[in-house]
């Protein structure tokens, strides 16, 4: 069987030789000496006997004895910082950078049905969103994130979980293309401002989605009732891959011309250290929100920029389109 064996039952959908070749070149990432530091050589020995993945937390409860427990604190450790969270691992809180419970609990008010869906999460993280996914039972969840420290800590988290629906590829959105007509829903959350190319992206989602499949996109943005993008000159918010921050109008716009419809503004929010922050699993020398901002006003980041806020849009991909 392929190391893709999850994807056997839709091999004749896919191209498969260019997929089986990906994953084998993805793969050899591991074998670079600077991978070494996001390595687990043995899982402590744990025992799953519940799993609760309803939130906030990603819980998993059961038996194991306290020299184990503490070797997961050591292994999940070594995996500083993470960045989505919580995970509460047996008796480990992992309380990340990122209550991303919030961004759920704004996207899960308007989920459709995820029961026997075939699911794709872009620039997926360590797995939160995808864990989350899985109280819905689908078929398949999809997690592409070409980072390897990504993929270390869902690693970590479903050696445990054991949830047979959710696979982790070190893929990123330009292999959506890949996945033509594949997908029932796809999460594309908190990814699009990180590229140079936001249409090409929506495009190749629209592409990779089966007729009347839905998208969920979510981004920051910065206020205001024009259909315009900041580009930064250099950083906004301290990040240097930061390209287009649309203003919602912007972003719907966006969708729009990338011929996808039944575009549905979810939320509009202001982002708060509520949400994000620095914490014991995220700590310094990381920086966060609050250093991201003015000081003197929070309203500007500290390049003078309209601060962030959230916006969170549904959009469809044409029913008879092909």
């Amino acid at each position: 069987m392929s190391n893709l064996s999850y994807l056997e039952p839709y091999k004749k959908d896919l191209p498969w030789e260019e997929l089986c070749a990906l994953k084998e070149e993805r793969e050899s990432w591991w074998e670079r000496s600077s991978s070494e530091k996001w390595k687990v050589p043995q899982y402590p020995k744990l025992q799953t006997n519940e799993k609760d993945f309803n939130g906030p937390w990603v819980s998993l409860t059961g038996d194991g004895d306290q020299g184990e427990l503490d070797k997961l604190e050591e292994c999940a450790k070594k995996l500083i910082p993470w960045k989505k969270g919580p995970f509460k691992l047996f008796n480990l809180e992992i309380d990340a950078e990122w209550r991303s419970d919030f961004k759920w609990q704004r996207v899960e008010e308007h989920l459709v049905d995820l029961k026997d869906k075939i699911i794709c999460d872009v620039g997926c993280n360590n797995g939160y969103f995808m864990f989350r996914m899985a109280a819905h039972r689908p078929k398949l969840v999809l997690g592409f994130d070409p980072v390897l420290h990504m993929q270390a800590q869902f690693d970590l988290v479903q050696h445990y979980a054991k949830e047979p629906s959710l696979h982790f590829e070190l893929f990123g959105v330009e292999h959506l293309p890949l996945f033509p007509k594949f997908f029932d829903v796809i999460f594309h959350m908190g990814i699009i401002y990180h590229h140079r190319h936001p249409i090409q992206q929506l495009i190749d989602i629209r592409e990779s989605l089966k007729p009347g499949g839905v998208v969920y996109l979510e981004t920051i943005g910065i206020p205001g009732d024009e259909s315009i993008a900041l580009f930064p000159e250099d950083r906004y918010a301290r990040m240097g891959n930061c390209w287009f921050v649309p203003t919602l109008p912007c972003f719907i716009n966006w969708a729009k011309r990338a011929k996808l419809v039944d575009v549905e503004v979810l939320a509009d929010t202001d982002l708060t250290e509520d949400e994000q922050r620095l914490t014991p699993w995220c700590p310094p020398p990381f920086q966060s929100l609050k250093a991201s901002l003015d000081e003197q006003d929070p309203s500007k980041t500290i390049e003078g920029y309209p601060a962030p806020r959230r916006f969170l849009i549904k959009a469809s991909k044409k029913k008879g389109a092909q």
